[in-house]
C-alpha cells in the first residue's frame, strides 16, 4: 500500500451551521427559524454527504487503514505532520481549506472527494428555477473523484501507489513580514466594503529586484525578513566586484484606485479570474496571473495600464497599501488577513506546491484551451501538457 495513515477531513454542511444556530438562540431564549424550503432541500444534501462520508470511511476501515477523521474546521498542522495522505470530503471548499494545512513540500499529498457534485443535468438547469432558492453544488474541480462515481477505483489506485499526484503551484503572500498560507486558487486584497475603492501602489522599478523585499530595503524600513537597511543598499550598489547588483535608483510606484487586486495560480485561473475576463493557463505553469478589479483611469488619457498581467516564476509583485484597513481574502472567504494602511505585501507563486490527486476533466479543461497541445511520453492517457 502505498498511503498507510490516512487523516480524513470532512466538511460541515450548511444545515449543520444553520441547525447550530438555531440551538445557539434557543439557549437563550429567543426562535430562529430559517424558510422552510430551503431547509429541506439542506437536509437532503446534508444526508446525501453523511451517507457517502460513512460509505467512505467504512471502505477504509475495511481496506484495513489506519485512519483518522477530523472535522474540516477542527483539523490543525499537526494532524497532517502525522499523514501520508490527507482526503478531503465535501467540494471544492474543503479542498482548499486541507490545502492550507499543508505548508510545505515534504507534506503529504491532498486528495479531494466530492460528496455531493452537481449533475450534467443540474448545471444544465438550475441556473433557473420557479423557486428564489439557489441550489446549486460544487462542481468538484479540484476534487479527484465523486463518492457516487468512480470513487472506490481511484482511492484504490492512490492507496496502492498506481498514480502520482499533480504538482500545483501556489500563491505565497506576505504581508508586513508575515507569511500567509499559501494559496491554491487565488488572492484578493480589497477594502472590507465593496462600495469602497482600495487604494495601493505596485512597485514597478528601480532599487534591486533581486533582493527579497528590496522596496522595503531601499526605504529603509525593516518591516519584513532580509530587508537590508538602505545604507547596506547603497554599499553593494556601489560595489564594482558586486556585478550582479545594479544601481537603478530609488524604486518606482504605480499607483492604483480600484475595488481592489485579484492574483491567482494556473488552478485558479479558469475561477473568479475567468469571470473577470482573465486568461485560463495550462495547469502546469508556475506564472502568477494579476487583474486590478474595476480599476479607476477615467482620469488618465490615454489609460496607463489595462491591469492585468503576469509575473513569472520567481518574481514577485510587490504593494503598499494605501487605504485606511484592507483585508486579504486566501482562496475565498474562509481565510481573511487584515491589512492596514502603510503595510508592505508580496505575491508570488514562490510558495511550495501542493502535490493534488487531479481527474482527467481538471487536467483537460486547463489545457484543451491553449492552442497548442501535446500528449507527453511519460504521462498518462488524459494527461496534455503546452508545446
Amino acid at each position: 500500500m502505498g498511503y498507510r495513515r490516512v487523516l480524513v477531513l470532512i466538511k460541515q454542511t450548511a444545515f449543520e451551521a444553520y441547525t447550530a444556530q438555531q440551538r445557539i438562540a434557543a439557549a437563550a431564549g429567543h426562535t430562529l427559524s430559517y424558510e422552510a424550503v430551503r431547509m429541506n432541500r439542506l437536509r437532503e444534501r446534508h444526508d446525501t454527504h453523511m451517507m457517502q462520508v460513512d460509505r467512505i470511511t467504512e471502505w477504509l476501515t475495511a481496506r484495513g487503514v489506519d485512519m483518522t477523521s477530523v472535522m474540516r474546521d477542527d483539523a490543525t498542522q499537526d494532524h497532517v505532520r502525522e499523514a501520508d495522505l490527507v482526503l478531503a470530503l465535501g467540494g471544492d471548499g474543503t479542498t482548499l481549506i486541507a490545502s492550507h494545512l499543508i505548508r510545505d513540500r515534504a507534506g503529504p499529498p491532498l486528495l479531494g472527494v466530492n460528496t455531493d457534485r452537481a449533475s450534467i443535468n443540474d448545471l444544465a438547469t438550475l441556473y433557473r428555477s420557479s423557486e428564489p432558492v439557489d441550489m446549486r453544488r460544487s462542481t468538484g474541480h479540484l476534487c479527484a473523484t465523486t463518492a457516487s462515481g468512480d470513487m472506490t477505483k481511484v482511492l484504490t489506485e492512490v492507496l496502492n501507489g498506481d498514480v502520482a499526484p499533480t504538482e500545483l503551484a501556489r500563491i505565497r503572500c506576505v504581508v508586513a513580514g508575515e507569511e500567509l498560507a499559501p494559496a491554491l486558487n487565488d488572492v484578493l486584497i480589497a477594502h472590507p466594503s465593496p462600495g469602497a475603492v482600495s487604494r495601493y501602489s505596485v512597485h514597478v522599478g528601480g532599487a534591486v529586484p533581486k533582493y527579497t523585499d528590496e522596496y522595503a530595503a531601499a526605504e529603509g524600513r525593516l518591516n519584513a525578513p532580509l530587508a537590508m537597511p538602505k545604507s547596506d543598499l547603497e554599499k553593494l550598489q556601489n560595489d564594482p566586484t558586486r556585478t550582479d547588483v545594479k544601481k537603478l535608483g530609488p524604486p518606482l510606484w504605480f499607483h492604483v484606485r480600484s475595488s481592489g487586486l485579484r492574483a491567482c495560480t494556473a488552478s485558479g485561473s479558469t475561477a473568479a479570474m475567468r469571470s473577470a475576463g482573465g486568461e485560463p493557463m495550462h495547469y502546469l505553469s508556475r506564472r502568477m496571473q494579476f487583474m486590478d478589479r474595476e480599476p479607476i483611469y477615467h482620469d488618465h488619457a490615454p489609460p496607463p495600464s489595462d491591469g492585468h498581467g503576469f509575473y513569472e516564476e520567481g518574481k514577485e509583485m510587490c504593494l503598499r497599501w494605501n487605504s485606511r484597513v484592507g483585508t486579504v481574502y486566501l482562496d475565498g472567504a474562509h481565510v481573511m488577513h487584515a491589512v492596514k494602511m502603510g503595510d508592505r505585501v508580496t505575491l508570488s507563486t514562490n510558495a511550495p506546491p501542493l502535490r493534488l490527486f487531479t481527474s482527467a476533466w481538471f487536467r483537460r479543461n486547463h489545457a484543451d484551451r491553449w492552442p497548442t497541445l501535446r500528449k507527453p511520453d511519460s504521462a498518462g492517457e488524459d494527461d496534455w501538457i503546452i508545446e
